[in-house]
Formats: C-alpha cells, structure tokens, sequence
C-alpha cells in the first residue's frame, strides 16, 4: 500500500507523533537562530533567563485538560460532519509562519506567504482545468461564494441568482447581504441534483445574471448536472458558478502528475467523472483546501476564468498597498487581513502532496472507494435503506419501515442517531442527521405515505477520511455491526 496514506497524517492513534515532533523541534531551533542572528549588533531586552510562568503553566495545564473534551476528528469512528486530520505538511507551514504572523493582504504584510499563496492559486487553476484567471485564498467558502456573487453582480448589473434547494445555507444569507433580491432556489431530482427542466423553467421567464451548480452538496455531496447547465448557459447566457468547496478536489483523481487527464481507470462513477472534467469551462469556482485538500480550517478559495471580475472589486488604502509592482491581493479581495500562515500550510502541503493522482487523487480514492463499499453494505442490510448512491463519499440513510411510512422512518431512525452521535456520551460511532423537507422527500421517496406532512429524518456519515479502505474495510465493518445490533434494541 502506498506509504503516502500513513506517511503524511498523524493517523488515528497518533503513530506519527514522533516525527511531527522531530519537525517542530527543528522549526522552534531555526526560529531561536533567526531571532538570535538578526541584527546581531543589538543587545538582548531580556535581563535574565527565566521568568515566573507560574500563570501560564497553570492555565496551560486546564487548557490541555479542557482540549480533552473535543470530538476525536482524528479517529474513523467520528463520522458526523467534514472533519479530519490536516495533513503533516499543513501544521509544519502553518507553525514555521505562525510564529512570524504574516498577514496577506500586502505584499508587504507577508511577502514570502504572498509569494506562497500566488503559487497554490496557479496549482488551484491548473487542477480545475482554467488556462487563465486568477484568484486567493479565503478563511472559508462562504466568503468566496460571497465575493464571486459580488463580483458578479458589479460586473453584469442584472439578473437573477439561481441556485438549487439543496444548496448551501450561505447562498440565501449572502443574496440578502448583497441586496440580490431577485434570487430563486431550483427543485432537485431523487440524487439530489438541480433539476434542469425546472431550471429552463425560470430562465424562460427571468434574465439570469448567475446560475450556481453545486459539485458536492453540504448534504448528500451531490454532484449537479453540470454538462446539461453548460447546454443552458449557451442558450441563455449566464456566469456559471460552480461551488466545488467540498467536491473540487476530486478532480486531482483524473489528473497525472502532470496535471494532465489520466488514463487510469477511477472509482469515479460515470457522471462525477463527466462533471469533473467540465469544471474547466465554468465562469468561476469556490473551492476549499480546508475540506478535501488535507488542509486545516480556515483555508478556502475563490478563482475567477476572467480576471475582469477581480478589477471590479478593486479597492486601495493610503496606508497600505506600497509595493505596487508585487501582488496585493487584499485589493482584490472582500476579506482585508489574511492569514499568510494558512497560505504557507496550503503551499509546503501541495509540494508534498500534490493536487493530482500521485497525492491528493491518491488519497480521494480511497474515500470514494470506501463510500460505495458502505453503500452496498446498507444495501444487504435487512434494517437500513439507502437514501441515494453517493456521488462523493457522504452517505445518506435510513431505518427501513414495512409500512413505507415517513413518521415510522423517523421514530426508528432518531433512536439510533440518539446513541451514534454528538447527543450521546461515549457513543462507539459519530454520525450526523440530514433533515429533507417533505417536499424534496417525496421526490426521492415518492412510495412513502407522508399523511402528516413531516419532515423525513436520515443518518449521514461522512466517509472522507481514507482510513476506511484500510484492513479490509474494518471500520466499516465495525460500523455496520454496531448498527445492525443498535437497529435489534
């Protein structure tokens, strides 16, 4: 197996600490000699040695007690939300730079991670396939959902937002925010993709401005009809926004390492293959580092085909921007202060694990892989439904009910989520709930009676760690043996 899967993450029962300490013993010894060395000729404002830490060892001592009480990401039994280890290469940048706090919003605010943070978007655009554009790192996706639609907006003038009812919860908050009030959300088919009919529907009546497709919805991680909305942009003639923060990153599964379409057979289903390769024609894309790029929180990104778009959003400061023949990319940006620390754990990340099958792709496989493994499991189960096939590696499901009645779904479905979650002290898995309206539940289970109206309530498990492929499948395994005893109690 390729040493790649255990080599770069801590792993679930911390077999790396060992030489993530090696490493940050030699980051905290090259920043002593940095500090010690500079401006050699100055004395040292310290008159001794040591200092009463008597405070700090005492606080540090309950922060590291209360630390105890986070959810364990880290471990394949935690599987309620996008969660998991940041790789050893994104703590190894993120603490080298942490410890000098750059701030990117100036070149010279950080002009090494400014640098760095230049490179990975030129990595970003060439894993989504654009020949040119531009972009930067965000805290998140919602600040780059938010400033594409800003851009957007200023560039076009007018026009309506469209977006799938599945979509996620900041498209709604930002077109407020934006003053957009003429926004719609658009019905989805059983796999939980925008519905392109109902879609052509509303672009007959109104002028779009945008269309945003979703490559891996927050739920379900569905994965729109992307091919079908390009036939609709060429008829009616609207910026194509794609959010890929959660799915973006599966494209490196096609890439060899030259960034190139590999030949390589995939576990890809047919569709998210088709729909990956046509991210290259979208008009701009969210994508996470945060979520799938096996970087830590705090690490999104906004890219743009047409680099008109990033002039339209152009703001200076008396104060700041001096460094006028090197990049500022806070001109261009909705955030101001960045951090140049997440820059530089996304850049030592991707020189160690690249975007494509050779290190990212490597390891999304194997979530992909494990997913579908999971999805056959549920389906030889005599207890558990699934709700749909996963198109990514988030798997919904359900309590089965002879009576094919949704209140019957949702009282037997509850009382294991109410012993595999968050809600439950020690629970031996951590599973999430995805709540569906009764309207889009009647669409993907149109044979249930729904007399009452209510809300169908579904498990969901987020498989993106690639552990679950390991040994045969054992946590897997482990998993459906504890949900089918739970589903006999």
């Amino acid at each position: 197996m390729n040493d790649l899967l255990f080599s770069q993450f801590i792993g679930p029962k911390g077999e790396n600490i060992s030489l993530l300490q090696t490493f940050i013993e030699k980051i905290l010894s090259e920043q002593k000699t940095w500090r010690a060395d500079y401006s050699p000729e100055d004395i040292s404002l310290y008159k001794k040695t040591e200092y009463n830490n008597t405070k700090l060892i005492e606080e540090f001592e309950k922060f590291l007690e209360r630390s105890k009480k986070h959810f364990p990401f880290f471990h394949p039994r935690y599987a309620a939300q996008m969660a998991k280890d940041p790789s050893i290469p994104t703590i190894l940048g993120y603490l080298t730079f942490m410890l000098s706090n750059p701030n990117n919003h100036a070149y010279e605010g950080g002009p090494v991670t400014t640098e760095m943070e230049m490179e990975v978007v030129e990595l970003l655009l060439k894993m989504v396939g654009y020949k040119t554009g531009w972009g930067h790192l965000t805290s998140g996706g919602s600040l780059a959902n938010m400033e594409a639609l800003w851009a957007a907006r200023d560039f076009y003038n007018k026009g309506t937002v469209y977006f799938s009812e599945v979509s996620h919860y900041s498209w709604k908050r930002i077109c407020k925010i934006l003053n957009i009030d003429s926004f719609k959300e658009i019905s989805v088919d059983k796999n939980f993709r925008m519905n392109c009919d109902r879609l052509e529907d509303e672009l007959k009546k109104n002028e779009a401005m945008m269309v945003m497709a979703n490559l891996g919805s927050t739920g379900t991680g569905s994965v729109d009809d992307i091919e079908a909305i390009l036939e609709l942009k060429k008829k009616y003639q609207f910026h194509l926004h794609i959010d890929a923060a959660y799915g973006g990153f599966f494209r490196s599964i096609l890439l060899d390492e030259n960034y190139n379409q590999s030949l390589q057979k995939t576990p890809l289903s047919g569709h998210v293959e088709k729909q990956l390769l046509l991210l290259s024609e979208s008009d701009s894309i969210t994508i996470d580092p945060h979520k799938q790029g096996s970087v830590s929180y705090g690490a999104g990104a906004v890219l743009y085909k047409n680099e008109e778009l990033r002039d339209i959003i152009l703001n200076t400061a008396p104060y700041t921007y001096h460094k006028l023949d090197k990049p500022n990319i806070g001109m261009f940006s909705l955030e101001g202060s960045r951090s140049g620390a997440t820059a530089a754990a996304c850049y030592l990340t991707y020189k160690v694990i690249p975007p494509n099958n050779t290190g990212i792709g490597e390891l999304l496989s194997h979530t992909i892989v494990a997913s579908q493994k999971f999805y056959q499991m549920i389906e030889q189960s005599e207890n558990y439904d699934n709700l749909n096939f996963p198109d990514l590696d988030i798997n919904c499901f359900f309590r089965k009910s002879n009576k094919k009645n949704i209140s019957e779904v949702n009282e037997l479905t509850l009382a294991i989520y109410s012993v595999l979650s968050v809600e439950t002290e020690n629970p031996e898995f951590m599973l999430s709930k995805f709540v569906l309206a009764p309207e889009i539940a009647k669409t993907v289970l149109p044979e249930y009676e729904n007399p009452k109206g209510e809300s169908l309530i579904t498990l969901r498990a987020v498989f993106m760690k690639h552990w679950y492929t390991m040994n045969d499948f054992y946590y897997l395994k482990k998993l459906i043996d504890v949900l089918e005893l739970k589903a006999k109690h």
